[in-house]
Order: C-alpha cells, then sequence, then structure tokens
C-alpha cells in the first residue's frame, strides 16, 4: 500500500483527524443538566414566528367552522313536518267557512 501525500506533505487520514479536532475544538459538547431540554424548548420556542402561530390559530378556527357547518347540516336536514291527509282535505272543502279555517288552524299548530 502505497502512501499518499496530499500537497502540504500530510497523510489524508492525518488531515481528517486534524478537521475533526479543530471542529471539536470549535463547538464543545453541551454540558448535560437538568435544564438542558427546558433551555432547548425555549430556544425553539423562540424562533418560532408569528406566522407559525396565525397558522395554528387559523387550523383551529377551520375545525370549529367545519364543525359548525357540519351541525348546521344536520339540524336543517330534518324534515319538516308536512300536512296531514286531514287537513289537506279539510282545506280544499273549505270555502269561506270559518269553522273549517279555525280546525285546519288548530290542525296546523298541533302537527308543528
Amino acid at each position: 500500500m502505497l502512501d499518499e501525500r496530499d500537497a502540504r506533505g500530510l497523510n489524508p487520514d492525518a488531515r481528517l483527524s486534524g478537521l475533526f479536532a479543530e471542529y471539536r475544538a470549535a463547538c464543545p459538547d453541551p454540558e448535560p443538566s437538568a435544564m438542558f431540554t427546558p433551555g432547548l424548548w425555549e430556544k425553539i420556542e423562540a424562533r418560532r414566528s408569528y406566522a407559525y402561530r396565525l397558522k395554528l390559530f387559523s387550523r383551529a378556527i377551520i375545525t370549529t367552522a367545519a364543525m359548525l357547518c357540519l351541525l348546521m347540516g344536520l339540524f336543517l336536514a330534518r324534515p319538516e313536518p308536512s300536512a296531514s291527509y286531514l287537513e289537506i282535505v279539510t282545506a280544499d272543502q273549505s270555502h269561506g267557512n270559518a269553522a273549517d279555517e279555525d280546525l285546519v288552524a288548530v290542525l296546523y299548530e298541533r302537527n308543528r
């Protein structure tokens, strides 16, 4: 196996090891402590922007609106009480008779 050297005369493995050593010196490991996770979450929350909060709020509004639409649709889909056969026959036969009109009004109110 040949010993390869670069332009500076260093072995590539030694050069890579030196690069890793420089990186470790520039970015030291964080100290483990009880406040590591809460501190990390504080940093994450600080980076969240107004747009992110607006996105969460809009999702809540859309979900609420969808639920209201569904409930209103179910409420409005209920069948309306229709006139009974007796009401239709009485309405067709009444030609100005006040007693028949009162009967139709009473029956209509009762079926409501």
